[in-house]
C-alpha cells in the first residue's frame, strides 16, 4: 500500500494497527496534537507508517474533524501533500462507570495511516540555533509549500481551505522536501468563493485578521498563514507581532537586519 501511490487510502483493522504500533506503547509515540496521538507503525517488510489515533472522547468537533481529514485525503495526491494509506473507524460497547452507576456506552476508535516523514516538522527547524538551514534549503521548502497550496486552491475541482496551516503541520522527508498535513479543519470552497462562519477554530498568529475578527474565511485565509510561515522561515524568528509579543516595528527590524546579511 506504500508503494501503489495510484491506490486509494482503505480501511485498516483496529487490531492490525494494534500490533505495528506495538499496542500503541509510549515508546512508539512521534508526537501529539491537541486531540490526537501520533505513533510510529512498523510493517511486517521493515517500512515504516504514521499512525494517528484521534482522541477518543465526546469533545464536539473531533467527529467531523476526523471526516473532513479522510474525505479530503482520499482525494489528495500532491508531492507536497502527505499521503495518506489508510484509516480506521471502529465502534464497540464498553462497561463504564457513569455517576456512581455502570452503563454500556458505545466508544469509536478514529485512526488515520500516514507517509512517515522522518525530519519531523517544519516546527523545529525556524530557529538559527538550531537548524543551521542554508538559504537553498529554506527557498526549496518555502516553494514546496507553496505548490502544495496552490494545488488545494487552484487545480481540484473545489478547491480546499486548509484553514490551520502552520509550521507543526508541514511535515519533512529525508530529503527536507515539505509535505502539507492534519487537514481536520479544512473546508471546500463552492462557487461563492467565501465563507462565513462563527468558529474560531486554528492557531493564533497564523489566522487572517478578516477570519479571527469576522469569521470571513476565503483563500487568502491559507495565503496570510503562508506569509506568515516565510518570513519564519527566512528569517529564523518565530515571534510573528501579535498582541503579546513582538511588535510589528520590532518584527519589521528583525527582518531587515536579516536581509542586511545577504
Amino acid at each position: 500500500m506504500l508503494q501503489d501511490e495510484s491506490s486509494r487510502p482503505h480501511h485498516i483493522p483496529l487490531q492490525e494497527l494494534k500490533e505495528i504500533t506495538d499496542n500503541f506503547s509510549i515508546e512508539r509515540e512521534l508526537g501529539q496534537g491537541g486531540f490526537s496521538v501520533v505513533y510510529k507503525g512498523m510493517l511486517w517488510n521493515g517500512e515504516t507508517i504514521a499512525v494517528k489515533r484521534i482522541a477518543s472522547s465526546l469533545i464536539p468537533g473531533l467527529q467531523k474533524q476526523f471526516e473532513r481529514e479522510v474525505y479530503h485525503l482520499m482525494v489528495l495526491k500532491h508531492p507536497n501533500i502527505v499521503r495518506c494509506v489508510g484509516y480506521c473507524y471502529e465502534t464497540h460497547n464498553a462497561c463504564l462507570e457513569y455517576n456512581g452507576k455502570y452503563v454500556f456506552a458505545e466508544t469509536a476508535e478514529r485512526l488515520l495511516c500516514l507517509e512517515y516523514m522522518p525530519k519531523g516538522s517544519l516546527n523545529k527547524y525556524l530557529s538559527d540555533e538550531s537548524s543551521g538551514l542554508d538559504w537553498s534549503t529554506r527557498y526549496n521548502i518555502i516553494e514546496g509549500v507553496c505548490y502544495g497550496l496552490c494545488h488545494l486552491h487552484e487545480q481540484m475541482d473545489l478547491p480546499i481551505l486548509h484553514l490551520d496551516l502552520k509550521p507543526s503541520n508541514i511535515l519533512l522527508d529525508d530529503g527536507m522536501l515539505p509535505k502539507i498535513s492534519d487537514f481536520g479543519l479544512s473546508r471546500l470552497l463552492d462557487q461563492k468563493r467565501t465563507i462565513c462562519t462563527s468558529s474560531r477554530d486554528g492557531t493564533f498568529g497564523y489566522m487572517a485578521p478578516e477570519f479571527l475578527n469576522g469569521g470571513t474565511i476565503t483563500p487568502k485565509s491559507d495565503i496570510f498563514s503562508l506569509g506568515v510561515i516565510i518570513l519564519e522561515v527566512v528569517t529564523g524568528h518565530r515571534d510573528y507581532p501579535d498582541v503579546t509579543r513582538t511588535t510589528s516595528d520590532e518584527f519589521i527590524e528583525l527582518v531587515r537586519k536579516f536581509f542586511l546579511k545577504f
